[in-house]
């Protein structure tokens, strides 16, 4: 197979899974969900060697620690455990460059706009339009990278300044 057909069946993935979410089978829901969560987590605009995917891996984790460390209330034992999350963080972004960096940020992103996207489908009556419109965004977010993702948070930013 060329990159070229691994290209479309990337893109094709999300699809399938997602018209075969609109199916009559109970047990059918479950497995076209997971595939299409499968195949848009795989979905990575670049090829990493397994070391560089342990690393994003890696810097994925260690930031979710630091949101889950990162309380105002906390107390000077919670901070002690905080800084030191914050320090493993900087350690590993060091190590891994700005591409590294990057992409995890890029897939914790996709990883929770993809629940968003699903808990907002499971909590609709199923119709076609759902459906429809489900699939047009999980294919939004396997196309995003890290460019198109800065670009929309700067013009949400430039927009939220002009109202503010």
């Amino acid at each position: 197979m060329s990159e070229h057909d691994d290209a479309q069946a990337a893109a094709a993935a999300p699809r399938k899974a997602g018209e075969a979410l609109g199916g009559d089978g109970a047990g059918a829901d479950g497995q076209a969900a997971q595939e299409a969560v499968r195949a848009l987590s795989g979905g990575a605009g670049q090829e990493w060697t397994p070391e560089q995917e342990g690393q994003i891996r890696a810097l994925v984790e260690q930031i979710r620690r630091v949101r889950k460390l990162n309380r105002p209330d906390a107390g000077w034992w919670h901070r002690k455990r905080e800084w030191r999350a914050r320090e493993a963080l900087v350690d590993l972004m060091m190590a891994g460059g700005p591409e590294l960096v990057s992409e995890a940020e890029l897939r914790l992103w996709k990883n929770h706009a993809m629940v968003e996207v699903l808990l907002e489908f499971a909590g609709s009556a199923l119709k076609q339009d759902d459906i429809a419109k489900t699939l047009a965004r999980m294919e939004t977010l396997h196309t995003a990278t890290y460019e198109s993702w800065q670009q929309a948070r700067k013009a949400l930013a430039d927009e939220k300044a002009a109202t503010g």
